[in-house]
């Protein structure tokens, strides 16, 4: 898919914004053993050796050769994933133990390591605890298994978006899908699916505190989407003298009443449903978007 054209920002703090390049949303299908072996590696140069659920030694064995876990045709056969054998139930109580340990020595861990340091910690926890949950639900076979999967990636999302907030201001860019504050919906080899997403989800527990700016695009001719139809919410839009504007959702909802959404003959562009416009801060449009 190409995701630039649906990218939008999203402000979660008002006031100077703080630039972080640590991706928020990781892909969660990649091997746990990077964030895993981060968390165990911290705790065990600053606890009692005692303390740890198991050794480095252990926790190698089961985590096993990476490519178990990287295999792209588990995503749509649960059978081809490494997410429910014996090894990784161990693994998911292992992480677990971990993150507790980490949290119930937080005085000490503050006092012998730097902020950045704990923060790191932190994120190794939330990563590993959530690939090796996500990797679970990839080998499910009930049918609500998309849907689970597409959720667990903004509840993901969601948290280091929470823990960024923490440290001040911040600035995200990505799919207006994962950034809005309405429900979000898609389909999936022909399921239909619908999930809240890490917006939504940072929305309910920042409140004011969190701005969402969808993006709307007029064409992408590269990919077949050509001049909107013009009572669309994009034919609206593209009508305007501008290249580039960013306009108030409220004044377009006023102006496009119940307008219908627009169809992409491109999967890889979402147009903006104008259903959500009241949820939305405002509206970044781009008349053409350019081939990269």
């Amino acid at each position: 898919m190409d995701a630039r054209p649906q990218r939008g920002p999203a402000r979660l703090r008002t006031g100077a914004l703080r630039r972080d390049r640590r991706p928020a949303g990781d892909d969660p299908r990649r091997e746990p053993r990077q964030a895993l072996t981060a968390l165990h590696d911290h705790l065990a140069a600053r606890v009692d050796m005692d303390l740890l659920p198991c050794t480095a030694e252990v926790l190698d064995r089961l985590l096993g050769a990476d490519d178990r876990w990287t295999d792209p045709a588990a995503m749509m056969d649960p059978a081809q994933s490494a997410g429910r054998t014996p090894e990784a139930e161990r693994l998911r109580l292992i992480a677990d133990d971990l993150a507790a340990l980490l949290d119930a020595q937080t005085p000490h861990l503050v006092a012998v390591s730097s902020r950045d340091e704990c923060d790191r910690a932190r994120l190794y926890a939330r990563t590993a605890t959530g690939l090796l949950r996500y990797h679970a639900c990839m080998a499910d076979t009930s049918p609500s298994r998309m849907a689970r999967l597409v959720g667990l990636r903004d509840s993901m999302m969601a948290a280091n978006l929470l823990a960024l907030a923490e440290r001040g201001p911040v600035l995200v860019h990505a799919h207006n899908g994962h950034l809005q504050r309405d429900e979000s919906s898609m389909r999936m080899g022909g399921l239909p699916l619908r999930w809240w997403s890490a917006g939504a989800i940072v929305g309910a527990h920042l409140g004011d505190g969190y701005a969402f700016l969808a993006t709307a695009l007029g064409t992408i001719r590269h990919r077949g989407v050509g001049t909107p139809p013009p009572d669309t919410l994009e034919g609206l839009l593209y009508a305007l003298p501008d290249d580039r504007c960013v306009v108030d959702p409220r004044r377009l909802k006023a102006v496009l009443g119940d307008a219908e959404p627009r169809v992409s003959p491109y999967h890889g562009y979402a147009p903006l449903d104008p259903a959500h416009l009241a949820n939305h801060d405002g509206v970044v449009f781009i008349k053409d978007a350019p081939q990269a």
